[in-house]
Order: C-alpha cells, then structure tokens, then sequence
C-alpha cells in the first residue's frame, strides 16, 4: 500500500521474514530513489493468554531483544539489550508529553497524576493491553530513528549508496523479560507477537534526492552511536550470609569501550535473576518496574577511573542519591520522577503511586525503581573501571516471590555509552568507522 503527492510516496511494507515470537525481517527496495529517514514500525504488540498491560516502562518496545539496520552484510546501526535504555529514554520526557502521547503510542503506563479515589499517583487512562486475540490487542508505534542514532544524523538514505537496505528485529520471547505486567501460571512463554509493518517515505523526485546526496558525500555523516556493554556483581551469600551493614565494593574493568571516543554512559542496574522481580505465588504478576528499571542499592557509592584518574572527587566519589538524581538530570534534562523513585527504601511507606488491588501492584513495589548512574565522559578511552559500593542489610536475600532486595541480591550492571562514529563515503562506496 502506498500514498503519494508527487515528491514523496508513503509505503506499508510487510517482513520478508517472520517468525512468530523469535525474528522479524524487512527488506526495502533498492530500486527505488532512496528514503526519508523518518522510518517506523507500527502495529508493534502481542497477544497473550488474557488481558494483559504491557511493561509499564517500556510498552510494546519491550518485545524487542535486538534490532539493527543493514545494508547487505554491513551493519549501518543497531541497538543491543535495549530494554533498559529505552525504559529510561521513555521517563527522559516531560510528564505531560508521556501523559498526552508518548505513552499511548509505546503503550507504556507513563504520564502520572494523582487519582482523586485513592490520592495516589496513577496513570489514569489506559494506553491499551494485549488481549488473546490480535482485533482486541492495542499495538504500539516506534519512531525508528530512536533506536539507530545514524537516521537523525543523515538527511537521505539513498538507494545508490546503500542498494540492500534491511531491518532486523530479534523477540524478546521468555516472560522473565518483562513483556507484561501479569503473566499465566501455567506457561512461560505467554505471548506471541504480532506481524509488524514497516512504514517508510520514498523519495520520487530526484530534484530532492540530488542535492541531499551531494552534501552526504561531501561531508558524511557523524553520529553517536549507542553501545551496551555489562557485568555482575555477586550477591549477599545465601550460605554464610555477610552480617548486616557489610560494605560491599567491585571495581570492573570494562572492555566494551576501549579505544573509543565515549561522551556519556547510561548505568543501569538490575536483578540478575528476572524471577525475582515476579510474584510466582499469583498471577507472575511483575513488581513495580520489573526488571525494565534501575534498581537502587543501599548507602551506593560510585567512583569512575578514566585513563588512570577518579573522575569523581574523593574516594568513593558519588554517594548520595541526589547526586546522582542531579548527574542525570544535568546531562539528559527532563526526567518523569515521583517521591522515592532513586531512594532504596522509600518502599517501607505506601505513599508514592498506585496502580491496582494487590500488593505487588502497590507504591511499595516502586520505591527505589529509578536510580540511574550517569556520567560525562568526553574522551576517547584507554582505561575505564567502574567502583560500586552498597551495604548489605537484613531485607530477605532475594528470594523468589518476595518484595525486590536489591541491596542484597546479585545485580547486573547494564552500561549504555554514546559512542562517536562516522560515515565515510569515498569513489568506492562508503566506510563505518569509529571517530
């Protein structure tokens, strides 16, 4: 299907691959002009065994596991693990955006006010859930230019220079990975994702095509590309638990980014084991954020060395959580916050937000639910260690079907860093490279 107004055509494109709850392939026709980058997937969702809300943070993005952007078998761009990132990318915006659409669009439950019922936080109207059968499940919109960073950067995708255009998107198909708010007993791999579409804009004349390509191969492109890189950090012993108020501190030395010019990194923090972020004596229904948020940790400390020096001041650097709420603001702006969303144990008092009858669904499950790391690094790297210190304490050990212990609990250290790379466009074609 298509519409058109002489300069530009509009297209629906079906994939070229799908297989249900695993990949997702579309192709773009090489034979044509080129295309605007304004690319987008719709009809993005599930369906599932019941009625179901999707991930709260992310929406119907949190399907998907791995996407990239490729021209033949060169990778032009992609995103890794974006869960995290984009579940924090979602609460970068203002909460009267997320309120009014953003989150109808992603299908997320951001965009709070205070329900006048209960005096609560809530996101009052629903942005849609996932039902068992595709007439009845809402489906989300991604602007793509989210997730592959080279789109905003480039003023034409022409068909000359990248003849074999195709997207590749990897499901997210295990229930562990937060698809949903509730999840059936008695399956593990409750939904199934539905047929998306690629919507594109093909260029049809080529009195816009030529100039843009021209000032493309004149002076390239520059982008920053996101790149994830992780490790753990083991938990309190179950066997000979540390006695409560044990400092822990781990240093990791990251290899994700040596050699690459870094501006700034995401840290996220989550359980490693997803279970732990599911009631298993209900419905599975997912604890505040699950595991699409950041985990707070008690009395955290966070000192980043930088080819051989603190970048923090003192010792351990970061150390209160308004100082990283502070961080993060400072370098991406605008956050969706509520009282207790980066402090370990505000969950102790139900005061925050509310979103349904049960326990799991209380103001309890979001304390501590936003506690991002950030930081500047504007340097090509050489070295990069990441210091983290939390105090154990007497919160259960993380045990299956209880309320989140994060302090306690073995954590994954999710870090997103934007990286500098250019397109370099030569007599022979074109090269990716790093800045």
């Amino acid at each position: 299907m298509s519409y058109n107004n002489g300069s530009l055509s509009t297209e629906y494109i079906d994939p070229s691959i799908f297989v249900p709850g695993q990949r997702c392939v579309f192709e773009l026709d090489g034979s044509k002009l080129g295309y605007a980058t304004n690319m987008r997937l719709l009809d993005l969702g599930a369906v599932s065994d019941g009625a179901h809300d999707y991930n709260r943070l992310l929406g119907c993005v949190s399907l998907i596991k791995n996407i990239r952007l490729m021209d033949g078998r060169t990778e032009l761009s992609a995103l890794r693990s974006p869960a995290q990132y984009l579940a924090f990318k979602n609460q970068s915006r203002s909460n009267a955006d997320n309120k009014s659409s953003a989150s109808f669009l992603k299908r997320s439950e951001l965009g709070l006010e205070i329900d006048v019922t209960n005096k609560k936080l809530n996101h009052i109207y629903s942005a849609g859930t996932m039902n068992t059968a595709v007439a009845t499940t809402t489906s989300a919109y991604l602007d793509l230019r989210e997730v592959f960073p080279i789109l905003n950067s480039m003023p034409i995708v022409p068909s000359s220079m990248f003849p074999n255009l195709r997207i590749e998107i990897e499901f997210a198909r295990n229930d562990t990975n937060q698809v949903s708010v509730n999840q059936s007993v008695a399956t593990t791999n409750a939904q199934a994702p539905l047929r998306p579409i690629l919507a594109v804009d093909v260029v049809e004349d080529d009195r816009i095509l030529v100039p843009l390509v021209r000032a493309l191969k004149e002076k390239g492109v520059r982008w920053m590309e996101i790149e994830h890189d992780r490790y753990n950090i083991v938990g309190r012993s179950l066997v000979t638990p540390e006695a409560a108020g044990t400092v822990q501190r781990r240093s990791h030395q990251s290899m994700g980014f040596i050699g690459k010019k870094v501006e700034r990194l995401l840290m996220v923090k989550t359980l490693t084991n997803n279970e732990e972020t599911i009631n298993t004596t209900g419905n599975r229904e997912v604890m505040g954020f699950g595991n699409s948020g950041s985990q707070a940790l008690l009395k955290q400390t966070t000192q980043i060395r930088l080819n051989g020096k603190n970048v923090f001041p003192g010792f351990q650097g970061i150390s209160r959580p308004m100082q990283r709420l502070a961080l993060m603001s400072d370098e991406y702006g605008t956050q969706q916050a509520y009282p207790g969303s980066p402090t370990y144990k505000w969950s102790n008092g139900d005061v925050t937000m509310q979103t349904g009858a049960n326990q799991w669904d209380s103001g309890k499950a979001f304390g501590g639910q936003l506690s991002y790391d950030v930081v500047r690094i504007g340097a090509r790297v050489a070295d990069l260690s990441i210091q983290i210190g939390r105090e154990f304490d007497a919160d259960p050990l993380g045990q299956v079907g209880t309320a989140p212990a994060s302090t306690n609990a073995p954590i994954t250290m999710n870090m997103y860093g934007e990286v500098e790379k250019a397109l370099a466009v030569g007599g022979a074609g074109y090269r990716i490279v790093y800045a």
